[in-house]
């Protein structure tokens, strides 16, 4: 349904929350409006809060994740901003994944092991996600084997899991590598099983040749 096509609704702080459908019978529009509580993250342990309509999108990078301009708090609007990396949820669904990512970063602060932490991103006070530094480097790759384990069995020796090892949430700057992408990580015993599955895969993750994990492809690239 496009949404032109939807009446006008009440600009008041009554409603927060629209279903619309039509009525089985009579095909009408129905438009229920409800005030809900909406869930965050809960895991506020940054100083730093940036209001989402702050963010100017720069470049999409996967559903929840995006390329943003940032003018952090006292600094001119007429001055050049900060790139950011924006990791946001669209859904309530989304919130947990998000949940668990925050929290990964919190332990990981002043490790090396991942992007500086910049702050949470809130909507209306809810947190709905995050803001990272981007990262200058590229993918990694089977030439980087030596380096990806070193990192990746350092982020096991904190008791992390990452969850989902490919070669694009390794980056690679000179001999620096990083890692990103937290969504799927867990706390995990250290010398378990699963941590030595992952290292023992990361070989075949960093041959991959399907860019699972790459995030959008831009259209021009397809052509």
């Amino acid at each position: 349904m496009p949404l032109s096509s939807l009446p006008d609704l009440p600009e008041d702080k009554t409603w927060n929350f629209a279903y619309v459908g039509r009525d089985t019978s009579s095909g009408e529009l129905q438009i229920d409006l409800q005030k809900r509580s909406f869930i965050g993250i809960k895991d506020i342990w940054h100083p730093s809060l940036v209001d989402c309509l702050k963010l100017r999108r720069v470049r999409q990078l996967t559903a929840t994740t995006y390329e943003a301009a940032y003018w952090s708090a006292g600094t001119a609007s007429s001055l050049e901003p900060r790139t950011v990396i924006a990791k946001v949820a669209r859904f309530e669904w989304e919130i947990p994944r998000l949940s668990m990512e925050t929290s990964i970063y919190k332990i990981l602060q002043n490790t090396g092991l991942a992007p500086e932490f910049v702050g949470h991103v809130h909507e209306h006070g809810r947190i709905i996600g995050f803001l990272l530094t981007k990262l200058e480097g590229r993918e990694a790759s089977i030439e980087d084997l030596p380096l990806c384990q070193s990192v990746l069995k350092r982020l096991h020796d904190v008791g992390i899991l990452h969850g989902d090892a490919n070669k694009y949430n390794f980056i690679v700057h000179g001999d620096t590598v990083h890692l990103i992408d937290f969504e799927s990580s867990k706390l995990c015993d250290v010398a378990s099983a699963s941590m030595h599955a992952e290292l023992e895969s990361l070989r075949e993750q960093l041959r991959e040749g399907t860019r699972r994990g790459a995030g959008f492809i831009p259209l021009h690239r397809l052509n």
